[in-house]
């Protein structure tokens, strides 16, 4: 299962997964199916996409160049979870590895600028709901609020996108709007509801941009705080949410414009709590 959390690129190179050894599907594919009675190719390969839903259901992270197809027999689900209480500090080890734990952000100009966006994702799923409490099978680590609370990670993806936003701005003929690009939230500190001042090419308005960073592929949910919501409904027009992900390999951006209440899903997931109750 480790050396599945890996992914290769379209032309069949070799790269390395979460446990930074290096992988290709091509060749996992083939050796399976030497190993299987009439199984093909897509057969395989739709296996694994299997694998990917059940790791999103677990709240794990999918494997990459799998889209998850969710339509997996319980036997499934019960060989993963099995596989996983036999290695119990599997998921720990790749949590605490280099790829999701990047200690430098990447230089940003030797490419062209559209080079590090991406297209956002159809999709991005979510742990399935279940009741823990009755099957006493807790979630182990919850990756998206892990990249949440991992401060140098996201002052990292923060330096790399206003690295890639000056890029943009320069590509234009922009200089003089790139030397004005500011780190919101070193010079004003956490809590404005975005992280980066930035303009537009053409008419000088103003961007505010929200980072959120991951070592994970586009499709990893991700936490955003209640000021972040706020800022994008009031301000829909200059808000934009820039998604850094698979950072520590070859970051890209996708980008979200405008109110997140209408561009994305949002789940509440924790509650202030105070005395007396309403009534």
């Amino acid at each position: 299962l480790a050396r599945r959390y890996s992914r290769v690129d379209r032309h069949g190179q070799r790269k390395t997964g979460l446990d930074d050894r290096p992988y290709s599907k091509a060749e996992h594919n083939r050796g399976l199916r030497e190993l299987l009675d009439y199984r093909s190719r897509p057969s395989v390969e739709y296996k694994h996409r299997n694998l990917s839903a059940v790791l999103v259901d677990l709240g794990l992270p999918s494997i990459p160049g799998y889209k998850p197809a969710g339509n997996y027999q319980d036997l499934l689900r019960t060989a993963v979870e099995d596989h996983l209480a036999r290695q119990p500090d599997l998921v720990d080890r790749l949590a605490e590895g280099r790829v999701l734990n990047p200690t430098s952000a990447p230089a940003v100009g030797d490419l062209p600028v559209e080079a590090y966006f991406d297209g956002r994702p159809d999709a991005i799923l979510v742990p399935q709901p279940s009741r823990p409490w009755l099957s006493r099978r807790g979630r182990k680590i919850d990756f998206a609020r892990r990249d949440a609370e991992n401060r140098a990670l996201g002052r990292l993806g923060e330096q790399f996108a206003i690295a890639v936003e000056q890029h943009r701005l320069q590509s234009f003929g922009r200089d003089d709007l790139a030397a004005r690009v500011e780190w919101v939230a070193q010079t004003c500190g956490d809590g404005v509801g975005y992280d980066v001042l930035s303009f537009d090419e053409v008419d000088d308005a103003e961007r505010f941009i929200e980072v959120k960073t991951t070592g994970l592929g586009k499709h990893a949910p991700f936490y955003a705080t209640a000021t972040e919501v706020a800022c994008s409904e009031d301000c829909p027009d200059r808000f934009q949410l820039y998604r850094v992900f698979d950072f520590a390999r070859r970051p890209r951006i996708y980008a979200v414009a405008g109110a997140m209440t209408t561009t994305c899903s949002l789940e509440p997931v924790a509650y202030r709590v105070s005395f007396p109750a309403p009534g």
